[in-house]
């Protein structure tokens, strides 16, 4: 399959890359490149990348692709939480035009990297059946393009959605504040 992975020179990114390519998939990256640079470790992703952000996609980026790993996204909540707005524009405006950028291009497959933060917080086992509770502009951003995305699902477009735990160790992708 070719497959575009959006946020691959992020925190996540490199490892899924990495879990594409060895599978034999042909993988593009599409990022900002912020933080270009900022490595820890070996830089081995020879991967064929847009510099482009999010925001910016249009149908005819996608076009010719299988698939779409959509991890870019603001990253936390104290990020989210800093300016409200952005982290809605880029977590959910954008996520939601991509899904229906990558539909109109014939992009038959959409994975996104949600949150288990929609959720909120609990004292009790919280399963996928949960109701959700976003406490945050990141939890909300989310599940906001969860339920965008569902829609579009038809017969020849089938979103997923990844509702991730908190990232943490060792990446090749370190935000080092002095990068």
């Amino acid at each position: 399959m070719r497959v575009l992975v959006t946020g691959h020179d992020g925190y996540i990114g490199p490892v899924m890359v990495r879990v594409l390519r060895d599978a034999g998939h042909d993988v593009t990256g599409l990022d900002t490149y912020y933080f270009r640079g900022c490595t820890f470790g070996p830089d081995d992703l020879a991967v064929p990348a847009l510099v482009k952000d999010v925001r910016d996609v249009t149908p005819a980026d996608l076009l010719g692709f299988d698939a779409v790993v959509h991890l870019a996204a603001l990253s936390n909540d104290p990020l989210g939480d800093l300016k409200p707005e952005v982290t809605s524009g880029i977590n959910f405006e954008a996520s939601a035009r991509l899904a229906a950028s990558a539909k109109a291009a014939g992009v038959r497959r959409f994975l996104f990297s949600s949150s288990c933060s929609v959720y909120g917080a609990s004292d009790e086992k919280i399963t996928e059946e949960g109701a959700v509770n976003p406490l945050t502009s990141y939890a909300a951003s989310k599940i906001r393009t969860d339920e965008a995305v569902s829609r579009m699902a038809d017969a020849m477009f089938s979103p997923v959605f990844l509702r991730n735990a908190t990232a943490y160790g060792v990446s090749s992708r370190v935000r080092w504040i002095w990068c």
